[in-house]
Formats: structure tokens, sequence, C-alpha cells
């Protein structure tokens, strides 16, 4: 079997948005629109929170990616917010791990997820988010030829790979995660996902095909490539060599329980070395440090859009 891409579908038709708040600075519209693609399951409606800036002109846009756990969209607000204040337009999407898309059956074993349940969340949620660029290019006050992303944790992974992969996004930032899942999930050391039990000898030949694919990837394109394994397409460190052709920021913690700082310093790497931030902090407490955090998000979009 040749290669199939598993980021390809069909546009739906663009939904219209309704405001929710109208205010001196910025306002905000509530969007809803059909996911083009599903896991199975009855997962709902892509949903998404745009905050646009008061302003006559077109204005840049970043897409704002959770993580896992509800909370975690609570960043991207104010990351949202933020960003509104310096003229850049937000979409805070909501991806199907939120409690309001998540199947039930899913919901109640969601540490106990099989593999192809989580790539199948990878594949939706990258869908998704490319479906969130779609909407954007409906927009008269959006500025399509700035677009990014940013995202948090399981976030910022699915925004590696639609980075990597989409070419309307421009920039990107990847906030307490990395690439290279097979070393992730060897090393990572929280008890909530099992680690990879294998020996090292199985590890070892399995990051020797891996990386091979990746130098392959490299050479001619992630389409003429028929990965030997589906979970490669399912990881942003395939995707540094496009990945590296952007500006790009990482902020990493220096405990990271689920993206070990080995992992984390060799997709710096990959990635071309860019701007990156070591925090003091494990996965959840470096959200401590949100007022740096923000700042340098905001930061690298102010440089990439010429604000």
């Amino acid at each position: 079997m040749g290669f199939i891409d598993p980021y390809a579908y069909q546009p739906a038709e663009p939904q219209a948005a309704v405001s929710i708040q109208n205010g001196r600075r910025f306002s905000k519209l509530a969007v809803s629109f059909p996911s083009a693609v599903s896991n199975g399951s009855s997962m709902g409606n892509v949903t998404g929170v745009c905050y646009l800036p008061q302003k006559p002109h077109k204005s840049p846009l970043v897409v704002l990616v959770h993580g896992i756990g509800d909370s975690s969209t609570i960043p991207c607000h104010a990351l949202a917010r933020s960003l509104v204040g310096s003229g850049i337009a937000s979409f805070v999407i909501y991806l199907p791990i939120h409690s309001r898309r998540l199947p039930q059956d899913m919901k109640d074993r969601f540490f106990n997820l099989s593999v192809e349940e989580w790539f199948e969340l990878y594949r939706v949620s990258v869908i998704n988010i490319r479906q969130a660029l779609d909407w954007a290019e409906t927009r008269s006050d959006i500025d399509c030829s700035r677009m990014g992303i940013a995202g948090i944790s399981f976030g910022g992974y699915v925004a590696g790979i639609a980075l990597g992969i989409d070419h309307r996004l421009k920039s990107g930032a990847m906030l307490l995660a990395c690439g290279n899942m097979q070393k992730l999930a060897w090393t990572r050391s929280t008890k909530r996902i099992p680690r990879w039990e294998v020996t090292e000898a199985v590890y070892r030949e399995a990051q020797k095909s891996y990386l091979s694919y990746v130098d392959h990837v490299s050479a001619f394109g992630f389409e003429n490539v028929t990965p030997p394994e589906s979970n490669y397409a399912f990881d942003p460190y395939t995707f540094c060599s496009k990945i590296k052709e952007k500006p790009l920021y990482l902020t990493n913690a220096l405990w990271d329980e689920y993206f070990p700082r080995e992992t984390a310093k060799e997709f710096w790497q990959a990635c071309g070395r860019p701007p990156q931030l070591w925090l003091p902090a494990g996965h959840a407490t470096a959200w401590l440090f949100y007022p740096l955090i923000s700042n340098r998000v905001r930061n690298l979009f102010k440089k990439a859009f010429s604000l």
C-alpha cells in the first residue's frame, strides 16, 4: 500500500460565528463547525472562542491549543488576552480530548486508552486545527498570510505536527512539549501513563528505524515516504525539517515527568536550536512562571508578524 496522508480531509462549509462580547479593546466570537473527521465516536462539533482586536485593519491570528484536562484552557484564554493587547487575534480551540467533546466511554478509561485511540486523537486534533485555519480564511478581519500556533502539553505536541504539515502556519510556540514518541514513552517518569516496557535492544532498534524514516522525510518530503510503522506519522519530530524553517519558540521544564529533559533537548536540536526557555519546575508547576511564558510567546509572534 502506498502513502495515505492521515491529515487529509474534506473541508466543511464555513459556519457563522456568534458575538459573545464586544468590548473597548477586543471582541469575542463563539465559533462552531462540524468536525471533518471523528474517531468513530460522536465527538460533536469543533468549538472555539475567537478574540479579535478592535482595530480597522486585518489582524494576524494565533491558534491556541490546550492540553489534557479542561483546566488547561485557562492559560490559553490568558494568552489570548495577552496577544489581543498587541493587536493579534487568537482562536482558542476545544480539542476532542476536552470534556465537552470526548465520548463518555473514553472519559471513563482515559488513561487506559489504546495506542490506536491516542493516534486517532492526535489525527482528529490536527485536522480540527486545520479547520480553524479554514474558518479564519473566511474572515475579512483576519490576515491569513500571518497565522501561527501555540500549544500546551498535548496541545503543543499536536501543534508541532500542524506546524510541520500546514503551510498556512508561519510560526509557532510549543509549551511543555516535544517530539520523539518512542523516547518519551521509554523515558517518562509519570505514573499516570504506563511506560513503554520493552528491552533496551528493542528500543534501540525501534529508534534506529524511526530516525531513518525521519531522515527520509527530510530528504524526500512527508507525502513521498511511506512510514514503516503507522505511528511514525503522529509525531512532531517527524516534521522537524519543516518546523525549523519557521520561527519557533520552546518552553520546557527541567523536571517534566511527561516530556523529559534529554528528549526535549534532542527535539530542540532537530528543530534548529530555536529560542528555548528552561523552567525550574515540573510539568504542572511550570505555570507558576506564566508571566514569563506569556511575555516570551507574545514577543515571538510580534516579531514573526512584524508588529
